[in-house]
């Protein structure tokens, strides 16, 4: 049988999760509202991160009460550390998805500059991102999250590619400016999107390996 202290555990991660999957929703949500000026769908998710705020301050106090009461020792300390800074990170995913939920709101009754392409793709690579860095975490399998940080690349890359066709668009028709920087901010937030996932990746190697990889070259 688990002991007490395995079973707080397992319910910490069981609360991480969620986290996760609402997170990745939010973002997919948010980025699918802009894709059709869905306001419905863009106002859901910023009524949804009410839940992620409360999600947070509940995995903080559990872990903090965890870390007080029971003591862990070193694999079990660097789980509540994981989890811990995990949550902030997931947190401010949170706030990016309700940011681009807010640019949809802000182009209602319009139509978009362009149709979306390279911003989809940045979402898809985000996704897979915060699922691999969760994966790396729960099957205690370091590959996943070295995945997560590869792909962090391919996001970096995706918003050069935009913020290069959106200055374009802006130097040729003056009119454009403003649609044009309302899709680099959002380009801009799916790219924090990608640094918060490889937190969460850094700090999965942080628990499986004890190393603390982050400010490497």
């Amino acid at each position: 049988m688990p002991t007490h202290l395995e079973q707080e555990l397992n319910d910490l991660l069981r609360k991480i999760l969620e986290m996760a999957d609402i997170a990745i929703e939010s973002v997919a949500d948010a980025v699918q509202s802009l894709k059709t000026i869905d306001v419905k769908l863009a106002q859901k998710v910023i009524q949804k991160d009410s839940i992620l705020d409360k999600l947070e301050i509940v995995i903080d106090e559990e872990c903090g009460r965890i870390l007080v009461t029971k003591q862990p020792a070193a694999g079990d300390l660097r789980l509540i550390l994981a989890i811990l800074k995990s949550n902030t990170d997931l947190e401010r995913i949170g706030d990016l998805a309700t940011n681009i939920a807010k640019e949809t709101i802000r182009l209602e009754g319009k139509s978009l500059l362009k149709p979306l392409i390279d911003i989809p793709r940045m979402t898809e690579v985000c996704i897979k991102m915060i699922k691999l860095a969760f994966q790396a975490i729960t099957e205690k399998n370091i590959d996943y999250a070295k995945q997560c940080i590869e792909l962090d690349k391919d996001v970096d890359e995706l918003n050069m590619q935009i913020n290069r066709e959106l200055f374009s668009f802006m130097v040729e028709n003056p009119a454009t400016i403003s649609p044009a920087f309302g899709l680099i901010m959002v380009a801009k937030a799916l790219e924090r999107v990608g640094d918060h996932a490889t937190n969460i990746a850094e700090r999965a190697i942080y628990f499986i390996e004890g190393q603390d990889i982050r400010h490497q070259e």
